[in-house]
């Protein structure tokens, strides 16, 4: 069902959001951008607590100031996705563990349920999800400072691992054959100590 944005009023009320749907107050459990990468400024779609649709607010920008900036406040809570630029702090916490963080937008801080909640299929970004489906950040693992690194450890995912092994053996190889490159071409120069030399700089 298409919703009027003139007949939709938005507030707050605790951790719910309350609708006021043509003078029908209705609580939303969750919202939802019907196309969030191709058009993620149209069709907001107002969910209730079993999943079921309330209806779409085809052009959210038309709501009340105060409705629109409640929209957007929890629309960026639940699509933004800040870049972590050091962790400091991770504290376990049953069979997880809480996590605070400085990033792009600020410190966090966040619970979530095991390492399975780190993902490493782009070694070395690593992409992480809290236990309420918030995800956060890492461009390069590598990259952040060593205190960072040390509390993280023990949950880095195994791709990101293999991947920082594969580069500097990669490296470690081709330094090898350029050091031996060189060698070759300084004893072709007659052998003279003058000439092993400037191979050796």
């Amino acid at each position: 069902m298409d919703l009027d944005p003139a007949a939709v009023s938005l507030k707050k009320n605790g951790d719910k959001i309350e609708a006021l749907i043509h003078g029908k107050t209705t609580f939303v459990d969750r919202l939802a951008r019907a196309f969030p990468q191709s058009n993620p400024d149209q069709f907001v779609s107002l969910m209730d607590e079993l999943g079921h649709e309330i209806g779409i607010i085809e052009n959210p920008k038309k709501l009340d100031a105060a409705s629109r900036n409640l929209l957007e406040a929890e629309l960026k809570a639940i699509y933004f996705v800040p870049t972590i630029s050091a962790i400091t702090s991770v504290v376990s916490k049953g069979t997880g563990s809480q996590w605070t963080v400085d990033t792009d937008d600020g410190e966090y801080t966040f619970r979530i349920m095991g390492r399975d909640a780190l993902n490493g299929y782009e070694p070395p970004a690593i992409e992480i999800t809290d236990e309420n489906g918030k995800r956060y950040r890492i461009d390069n693992y590598w990259d952040l400072d060593v205190e960072s690194r040390d509390l993280t450890s023990d949950l880095l995912p195994d791709k990101v691992i293999k991947a920082r092994y594969y580069t500097r053996s990669i490296s470690s190889s081709r330094s090898g054959k350029s050091r031996g490159s060189s060698s070759r071409g300084s004893s072709s120069r007659g052998g003279s100590g003058m000439g092993g030399s400037i191979g050796i700089r």
